[in-house]
């Protein structure tokens, strides 16, 4: 009886390990967040973290102008951590060397007149530590290497949204290229169009014969 129930304590033990795992990468992720943002405007936010707890930010510019954007990350003392001017798309990862509030700013100052639209997400890591008083070896290590998939998963994921990121940025500048490429095409027609129907009108109206009554 001993026996089962030491190998049902395990079992147990194991399972919460994996529920452990599966909270962590819930937690590890973020949802993304649309941001319109006017000329001359700037909009900040705040993350609250621990000491040693990792963050990262990522950012994508969608819609106006160049697609570009000034990006501060500030610790709760005020210094500068991360600073990006008029970028498309970047990310910065991090770990908060004290606790208090992170402010992260979007900025629109260099426009004059055209509004920007843009998507980020601040993924905070807040991982649940099981208590590992009663835990053999063998438990551990499948407790460390739970915890190393679980950060090797969090990299995989941030660099695939990374990667997204970057896709739509660059598909938005091929659209904008060939929508400006179009446009000009159809201009240059129009005004072909145009010389070619004047000049036909004025050699009509240069061998026109006329006749004085």
């Amino acid at each position: 009886s001993s026996g089962i129930n030491a190998e049902y304590g395990q079992i147990n033990l194991r399972s919460s390990m994996f529920r452990y795992l599966a909270w962590s990468l819930l937690l590890g992720l973020a949802t993304p967040y649309m941001l319109y943002l006017d000329a001359k405007a700037e909009e900040c936010f705040f993350e609250t973290l621990q000491v040693n707890q990792k963050a990262g930010l990522s950012f994508e510019v969608a819609e106006g102008g160049f697609l570009d954007i000034d990006v501060t990350l500030k610790d709760p003392v005020g210094q500068v951590i991360y600073a990006a001017n008029q970028e498309t798309e970047g990310r910065f990862r991090f770990s908060a060397s004290q606790q208090g509030n992170y402010v992260f700013c979007f900025s629109n100052a260099m426009s004059t007149v055209t509004p920007k639209v843009l998507k980020f997400k601040m993924i905070v890591v807040q991982p649940r530590e099981a208590d590992d008083t009663d835990m053999s070896e063998e438990d551990k290590k499948i407790k460390s290497m739970i915890g190393d998939l679980r950060n090797q998963l969090r990299e995989v994921k941030e660099e695939q949204d990374y990667m997204e990121l970057r896709d739509n940025a660059h598909a938005e500048i091929n659209n904008n290229t060939n929508r400006r490429v179009v446009i000009w095409a159809f201009f240059e027609f129009s005004l072909l169009l145009a010389m070619t129907v004047g000049q036909v009108y004025y050699i009509k109206r240069f061998f026109e014969v006329r006749r004085v009554i």
